[in-house]
C-alpha cells in the first residue's frame, strides 16, 4: 500500500512522534537520552524550525514544533538517523530502531496548541514513570517551570507562546493548567481526536483536507 501524503507546510504547528519497532526501547540509559537531546539541540542550530515542548520516554518520543523554511521530513530524518546509528553501534543492535518514518499531526494554534503541550508534559505520568510531571528529567516541563534551561533546546520566544513571560504568576498558572482536570473536552488532545492527521476545528480541518 502506498504511503499517504504527509501534511508538511511551512509556518504551521505540528505534533511529531514516533515509537520503537515493536515497541522496543530507543533509550536504554541516561547517555541514550542525552545523545538524543544533544542532537535535538543541534537541529535547532542547523535547521529553521521551532521546538515548543518535548518528551522522551523509553520507547517513544513527542515533539511540539513549528515548521519554518526547512522541510520537516529532512529534519526528522536527520534526528532519527543519527540516533539509530548511535544506538545500533552502542548496543550492538541490527536493523531499524524506529517503527516507521514518523507521525505528524497538524495542530491549530491557540487552545488546541496549548492542550497539546499538556498532553506531552503529562505523558510520563500516564506512562507511570513518575507521579508528578515536574519530576521527569527528559521532558521540557522543568524548563517551563524555570527549573533548568535544558541546554537551549527551547528558547524564550517559544516559551512565550504557551506561557507568556516566565513570571511567577504565569508559571503558577501554567502549572495549575497542567495539574487540573480538563473541563473543555473539545480541546483535549489525543491521537484519536486528531482526525486525518489534523487537530482543530472543523473549519480549520477543511482548509487542509
Amino acid at each position: 500500500m502506498p504511503r499517504s501524503a504527509r501534511l508538511a507546510r511551512p509556518h504551521q504547528y505540528y505534533h511529531i512522534y514516533n515509537r520503537g519497532t515493536n515497541h522496543q526501547l530507543i533509550y536504554k540509559d541516561k547517555e541514550d537520552y542525552q545523545k538524543f537531546l544533544n542532537k535535538l539541540k543541534q537541529t535547532t542550530e542547523t535547521y529553521d524550525w521551532k521546538i515548543y515542548t518535548y518528551c522522551l520516554l523509553p520507547n517513544h518520543y513527542h515533539l511540539q514544533i513549528k515548521t519554518e523554511k526547512d522541510k520537516l521530513g529532512k529534519i526528522i530524518q536527520s534526528l532519527q538517523t543519527s540516533h539509530a546509528i548511535y544506538f545500533n553501534r552502542k548496543h550492538q543492535h541490527l536493523g531499524p530502531i524506529f517503527q516507521n518514518r514518523f507521525h505528524s499531526v497538524l495542530i491549530q494554534e491557540g487552545e488546541y496548541f496549548l492542550y497539546l503541550s499538556k498532553y506531552i508534559h503529562l505523558n510520563p505520568v500516564k506512562s507511570k514513570l513518575v507521579n508528578n510531571p515536574e519530576d521527569y528529567l527528559y521532558s521540557s516541563y522543568q524548563t517551563y517551570l524555570n527549573h533548568k534551561n535544558t541546554k537551549g533546546i527551547i528558547d524564550t520566544r517559544s516559551i512565550k507562546v504557551l506561557l507568556g513571560k516566565q513570571t511567577k504568576k504565569n508559571i503558577k498558572k501554567y502549572r495549575q493548567f497542567i495539574d487540573s482536570p480538563d473541563k473543555n473536552t473539545d480541546y483535549i488532545y489525543s491521537e484519536k481526536n486528531a482526525k486525518r492527521g489534523i487537530f482543530g476545528t472543523t473549519r480549520f480541518r477543511s482548509q487542509f483536507e
